[in-house]
């Protein structure tokens, strides 16, 4: 069960962190798609909250550098 005060599902933040390694890149349009500030969209796809919840495999990062793991 998710904790009372979070905005976004454990789905959206799922699918917002595979999209973000699939290239998405740009914060507005994910903090608009989930109905989230940047900042609450950024530390859920980065690993600051959510923390509980599996990251992508580095698989999906091909030669680019990414922001976690």
């Amino acid at each position: 069960m998710p904790a009372p005060n979070r905005k976004l599902t454990t789905e959206q933040v799922l699918e917002a962190r595979l999209r973000f390694a699939s290239g998405e890149r740009e914060w507005g349009k994910l903090s608009r798609d989930y109905g989230v500030s940047r900042d609450t969209i950024k530390s859920a796809v980065v690993g600051e909250t959510f923390k509980e919840l599996p990251m992508p495999p580095r698989r999906f990062f091909g030669h680019s550098s990414f922001p976690y793991g």
